[in-house]
C-alpha cells in the first residue's frame, strides 16, 4: 500500500514538473511586438493629412491662376484697346488736316496748271506758223520756259505761304502686353507608406 501511495506521488510530481517546464519553455518565445504595426498606423495618418493639404493646395494654385488669367485677358483688352483707339484717333487727325490742307493746295494745282497749258498752247502755235524764222522759234521756246518757270514758281511761292503739311505721325510701336501669369508649382504628392509585412506566428515547442 505504500509503496503504490509512493509511485503515485512520484508520478503526480513528475507530472507538475513536466507541466511546469511546458509552461515555462512556451512562455520564454517571444512574442511578435506590436511596433511595425503601430508606426504604420502613425505614418498612415500623416500621410492622410498630408495628402489633404495637398489636395487644398492643388485647388487653391487652381483658383488663383484662374482668376489671375482673367484679370490678365481683361488687362489686355484694355490695353489693345486703348492702343488702337489711341492710334485711330491720331491718324484720324491727322487726315482731317491733310484733307484741309490739300483742299488749299488744289486752287493752286490748278491755276499753275492752266498757264503751264497756255504756254504749251503758245509753242505749238509759234511752232505751227509757216516760214517761221529760227530768230521767231528761239522767241518762241524761250517764251515758253519763261512761262512755264513763272508758273512753277508763283505755285511754289503759293504753297508756302499756306504753311508747312501735316507730318503723316508715325505709328507707335507694337503692343507692350501685360505679362501673362504664370501657374504657382504644385507641390509633390504625397506617397502612401508600405503596409508592414505580416509577421509569422511563432512555433511553440512543447517539451515532450
Amino acid at each position: 500500500m505504500k509503496v503504490r501511495k509512493a509511485i503515485s506521488v512520484a508520478l503526480i510530481s513528475t507530472g507538475l514538473i513536466a507541466s511546469s517546464i511546458g509552461v515555462t519553455h512556451a512562455d520564454s518565445t517571444p512574442v511578435p511586438a506590436a511596433t511595425n504595426s503601430a508606426a504604420y498606423q502613425a505614418a498612415l495618418v500623416k500621410y492622410q493629412a498630408d495628402l489633404l493639404q495637398y489636395r487644398i493646395t492643388v485647388a487653391k494654385n487652381g483658383i488663383a491662376y484662374r482668376i489671375a488669367m482673367d484679370k490678365y485677358r481683361v488687362d489686355l483688352q484694355t490695353a489693345e484697346n486703348k492702343y488702337y483707339v489711341d492710334w485711330k484717333a491720331t491718324i484720324d487727325q491727322f487726315q482731317v488736316l491733310q484733307s484741309v490742307y490739300l483742299s488749299k493746295v488744289a486752287p493752286l494745282n490748278a491755276a499753275r496748271k492752266t498757264a503751264v497749258e497756255k504756254a504749251d498752247a503758245d509753242l505749238l502755235a509759234a511752232l505751227a506758223v509757216a516760214g517761221a524764222s529760227s530768230v521767231q522759234l528761239d522767241l518762241a521756246l524761250k517764251a515758253h520756259a519763261a512761262a512755264n518757270d513763272a508758273a512753277n514758281s508763283a505755285y511754289k511761292a503759293a504753297v508756302a505761304a499756306l504753311g508747312a503739311a501735316p507730318i503723316k505721325p508715325t505709328k507707335p510701336a507694337e503692343l507692350t502686353k501685360p505679362p501673362a501669369p504664370v501657374k504657382a508649382t504644385d507641390p509633390v504628392k504625397p506617397v502612401a507608406p508600405a503596409k508592414p509585412a505580416k509577421s509569422e506566428k511563432p512555433e511553440v515547442k512543447k517539451t515532450p
